[in-house]
């Protein structure tokens, strides 16, 4: 049957409370699944978030609220895309597709904060949900394929590759010889530096210290808005910089798993704590992804 936009009183009525109720049950999922990796984690258990982390990198322009209904609903799922997106790429929706039902906010003008941007400034006022569609229930024209290099190791591919990273990173990146300060890398948020002795023989790790190091200065260091007690402590600081090393790492085919797993299970059972930092990495992989692609920089998919 066709779709009828409601017309009368009663039927808009209808429709915003049928919305809302539908609103109500994604929020809903989305705390049930935050609570339930949060419980794992507190029975030592990380492999269910691990899964989740590499899946999220697919989807990084999305807030984390939204990769985690992506993943409850189209696991499988490479891209997504709204309904008029798909055709802007030459593809059309199947036919009785299962829609994805993500969170859209509800903003409305902020008339008491100053413009941004030369702009009006908004606020949110609630959320609302929309439709997008999984790659799979699509067909039509080849997907355009992004520039994609898998790390090797040693070879020269994967020491080119992490020159070409660390020359797109926003702050300078330098190697020191010999012990230096007994780690394998190190930032004072205005520089990175990287232990030659310790990285330079094993270029894929070396990538995994660089991406920790470049979270560090994304996520933890003063400037940009960050004030120093809103920083959390030092064992988080390094636990997200970590997980967002694993994501970052995950795309250029680095398994990192076992130098994170146990690490990640000290979020334990506390829900409220794994959201935050689970928000906070979403953001600073995002941030560098999107610092790469503006270089030029290769992009991996991200691994399934």
């Amino acid at each position: 049957m066709p779709y009828k936009k409601p017309s009368t009183p009663e039927e808009k009525e209808a429709a915003r409370e049928a919305s809302q109720a539908v609103t109500q049950e994604l929020m809903s999922r989305i705390d049930t699944c935050a609570l339930r990796l949060a419980e794992q984690l507190g029975a030592g258990a990380s492999d269910e978030l691990l899964t989740f982390m590499r899946f999220s990198a697919r989807f990084h322009t999305y807030s984390l609220n939204n990769q985690l209904l992506i993943w409850l609903q189209a696991p499988e799922a490479a891209h997504v895309a709204g309904f008029q997106a798909w055709r802007g790429l030459g593809r059309s929706v199947r036919k009785g597709a299962k829609a994805v039902r993500v969170l859209a906010p509800l903003v409305v003008p902020d008339h008491e904060a100053p413009p941004v941007n030369g702009r009006p400034a908004q606020r949110i006022v609630g959320f609302k949900y929309s439709s997008i569609f999984a790659d799979y229930d699509t067909e039509g024209d080849p997907l355009p394929s992004a520039a994609f290099m898998v790390v090797q190791g040693g070879d020269d591919g994967t020491c080119a590759l992490l020159r070409s990273l660390t020359a797109a990173c926003p702050v300078p990146v330098r190697w020191e010889d010999g012990e230096g300060r007994g780690a394998h890398g190190w930032t004072d948020g205005g520089q990175i530096v990287l232990c030659r002795e310790k990285c330079d023989l094993e270029p894929a790790h070396a990538l995994r210290v660089f991406f920790h190091e470049w979270a560090h200065v994304s996520l933890h260091f003063q400037g940009a808005g960050k004030r120093a007690e809103d920083l959390p402590d030092r064992q988080t600081r390094e636990l997200e910089a970590d997980a967002a090393a694993y994501v970052l790492s995950s795309f250029y085919g680095v398994e990192t798993t076992a130098a994170v797993a146990d690490y990640i299970t000290t979020w334990g059972g506390n829900a409220e704590k794994l959201h935050a930092s689970m928000t906070r990495i979403g953001r600073a992989v995002s941030s560098i992804l999107g610092a790469l692609r503006c270089q030029g920089e290769p992009v991996a998919r991200a691994a399934a």
